[in-house]
């Protein structure tokens, strides 16, 4: 008898080490689960804070023709492809003298885009690039849509606490070119 309660206690002890065993991996594959989601829906909180944003595009080339009514300088263009406005947006380019000059710029319609030419301030020059193509490198985009300020530039789209201030140096440009997008919405 002794023997079969001893034989009954250690197969009870090793029922319960193995049961040991399978809830610390249950809990750990649960952990790591729980992980898991915490990343998605950061990156699903992430994509729905950009989802208007994240449609904004920018790109600038070096102005090749220029006339006494079209100076010499830099075409941007801006596109809006969501389904929102953008408002407060103003362009910002270094200067050679290392501050940034700036120009406002009047609300963008939803689903539409935007030409224009900028020159530096009298009296200053853009900082130099080797490239035709400016990209983000050497202009940045600010604008708000729906309560929320934004930068396009080199580092891509950043989110801002609020507008910043504004600048002393103001860049001139040309009267704006509008343009109709296509492919406009809150797309993926």
């Amino acid at each position: 008898m002794a023997t079969a309660g001893a034989v009954f206690a250690l197969l009870a002890l090793i029922g319960s080490a193995a049961a040991l065993v399978y809830t610390a991996k249950a809990w750990d594959a649960q952990k790591t689960l729980n992980e898991q989601q915490i990343a998605l829906n950061t990156v699903t909180q992430e994509r729905q804070r950009r989802v208007y944003s994240s449609r904004v595009a920018l790109w600038a080339t070096v102005g090749t023709d220029f006339s006494s009514i079209r100076p010499a300088g830099i075409d941007i263009n801006v596109q809006n492809r969501s389904p929102v406005p953008l408002r407060r947006m103003r362009l910002l380019v270094p200067l050679e003298s290392g501050r940034v000059a700036e120009a406002r710029i009047e609300d963008l319609p939803p689903c539409s885009g935007r030409t224009m030419r900028i020159a530096p301030p009298a009296g200053e020059r853009f900082a130099s690039t080797s490239e035709q193509w400016l990209g983000y490198a050497a202009v940045a985009l600010e604008f708000e849509e729906t309560g929320r300020f934004w930068r396009l530039g080199e580092k891509g789209l950043t989110q801002l606490d609020s507008e910043s201030p504004p600048n002393t140096a103001h860049l001139q440009r040309t009267v704006p070119a509008e343009l109709s997008v296509t492919d406009c919405g809150e797309g993926a």
